[in-house]
């Protein structure tokens, strides 16, 4: 198994809500306080923001649903995220049909249709932290310049 496999399984296994940095817990705390009326959600973010990590922490601790493709979603599942979602207006009639509660939308770019959006962009002080997070927690030193 390659070094970064055994890497990504570590952060995985370890990962906890105070690994979060900042902009991660802004977008976590609004996903789980804000808009519980709203049927579809889009959080997106350039590549590498953490957009997946925030999502699979909300699975694990409360309970959503992570899928990457709709068919996947149990029926009458209450909160569902749809990771790398190919959105269209179709999927809402597929929703319904399923009985799904709330549906956030994991995009790289912003949806065009008629639903809140919350970006997760870093900055300086979340990568920071994130290099931080993997040294303590993980025993994982990262050399190189940070990426800009």
């Amino acid at each position: 198994m390659s070094l970064y496999v055994m890497w990504i399984n570590l952060i995985k296994e370890k990962a906890a809500e105070t690994w979060l940095t900042p902009s991660q817990r802004q977008v976590y705390d609004a996903l789980l306080t804000r808009w519980q009326s709203h049927p579809f959600l889009n959080l997106h973010g350039p590549p590498g923001s953490g957009k997946t990590f925030v999502a699979r922490l909300l699975a694990r601790q409360h309970g959503y649903v992570y899928i990457q493709h709709l068919a996947e979603a149990p029926h009458s599942a209450p909160q569902v995220i749809l990771d790398d979602a190919d959105y269209s207006r179709a999927l809402r009639p597929l929703v319904l049909e399923m009985n799904l509660g709330r549906v956030v939308l994991i995009t790289e770019r912003p949806l065009r249709e008629a639903m809140p959006r919350i970006e997760l962009k870093l900055g300086l002080r979340d990568v920071h932290q994130f290099c931080a997070n993997l040294s303590e927690l993980c025993g994982i030193t990262l050399t190189h310049t940070l990426p800009e």
